[in-house]
């Protein structure tokens, strides 16, 4: 294979913790809300169902990736459609995680100043956010990595706190009746909740760096059961202590679980805790969504350095979040009325799509070899 553009090495353990902070982060913080206003007191199902969606891109992106195994899906694009037809769609897969990492920076820099620094300009925040995740993309994806080891426990740890100490104030009635209105409800949730565990596409990307590729599948489905279990029930959670009105209300449910915590007068700063642990693992999910952005943006533009991309993709990045996510609810109706047909299709309908290809033209190797 071509020399990879970064020669970094990541772990088994490393691609799961990554792949699940870079979910929670943002699922666990905006999605509630909407998916109890659609499938009410049983939305505690929607976080599970929406697993079997993401072991279907995880099968489809492992089959491509190890056709490739040296390579990224931006690079071996062309060799499966041939060259202008691959160019093409690289580049438009450029775009597409250069739009999701800008959604995800205007989601951090929206927590950050509804939590925070109400005082600060949006856009002050995430130039700031923005430039601390880029330095650690420019140090490659095995610091991203290492970084991440020190940001999940912690932020794994702040989440249980807050269950523990809520628990008690959880009313099992605000569970009953079971799938009242019929199974509609909760799979209308899981479309929402399923793009989000969709995320598992960025195997595409990151699949060269495993250090053993034969334990992709092991941990892709470590990381499903783990959103599947965690995403369940932290909304489970949600509901026993709220019922199933208030949180719909709620921008961000999960942070507002720890400000009531604090009202109940104990542990009064333990909301900083969560704001701190999400600020932390924000900056881990950018860095990895930078990382991709950069990645297959020099792969397209057959730039032998990555670093060259980092400035123009960051600023790209924030004009987008300023030009069309500049108020929060255009940011929401993004993510509740777009974002599932776009995740849909970006992360499992195209990729599907390129697999039958290759298979039928017989391109990409049969086996794997580790380096």
């Amino acid at each position: 294979g071509k020399i990879m553009l970064d020669r970094g090495r990541i772990s088994s353990v490393q691609l799961f913790l990554l792949l699940f902070l870079t979910e929670a982060v943002t699922a666990f913080l905006y999605a509630p809300s909407a998916v109890i206003q659609m499938a009410g007191r049983d939305s505690w199902l929607p976080p599970i169902l929406a697993s079997f969606f993401g072991l279907t891109v995880a099968l489809v992106c492992i089959a491509l990736a190890k056709r490739f195994p040296q390579q990224v899906f931006t690079e071996y694009l062309p060799q499966i459609l041939g060259k202008i037809p691959g160019k093409i769609l690289a580049g438009i897969y450029t775009a597409v995680f250069v739009h999701f990492t800008s959604v995800i920076i205007n989601q951090g820099s929206t927590f950050i100043h509804v939590a925070f620094l109400r005082e600060t300009p949006l856009l002050v925040i995430e130039v700031l956010i923005a430039l601390v995740s880029i330095y650690g993309v420019y140090l490659g994806i095995e610091v991203i990595a290492r970084q991440n080891e020190l940001v999940w426990p912690v932020w794994t740890l702040s989440i249980l706190i807050i269950i523990l100490l809520v628990a008690k104030e959880i009313n099992p009635d605000n569970f009953r009746p079971i799938v009242e209105n019929g199974i509609m409800p909760i799979i209308k949730g899981s479309a929402l909740v399923s793009p989000f565990r969709g995320e598992i596409f960025l195997l595409l990307m990151l699949f060269p760096y495993l250090n053993k590729k034969q334990e992709v599948y092991k941990t892709a489905v470590y990381y499903l059961l783990a959103t599947a279990f965690v995403g369940g029930l932290i909304t489970a959670v949600l509901i026993g202590v709220f019922g199933d009105m208030i949180p719909v209300y709620m921008v961000f449910p999960t942070y507002d679980l720890a400000r009531y915590i604090s009202v109940a007068q104990f542990l009064e700063r333990i909301q900083i805790l969560i704001v701190v642990m999400w600020i932390l693992g924000g900056i881990v999910k950018m860095a990895v969504f930078f990382h991709t952005s950069a990645i297959a943006a020099a792969t397209t533009l057959g730039l032998k350095n990555y670093r060259a991309t980092l400035l123009p993709i960051l600023a790209g990045t924030i004009i987008i979040s300023r030009v069309f996510y500049g108020d929060h609810l255009r940011l929401a109706d993004y993510l509740f009325n777009i974002f599932p047909y776009y995740g849909w299709a970006v992360e499992l309908l195209i990729p599907a799509l390129v697999l039958v290809i290759a298979v039928i033209f017989k391109k990409g190797g049969k086996f794997l070899r580790d380096d």
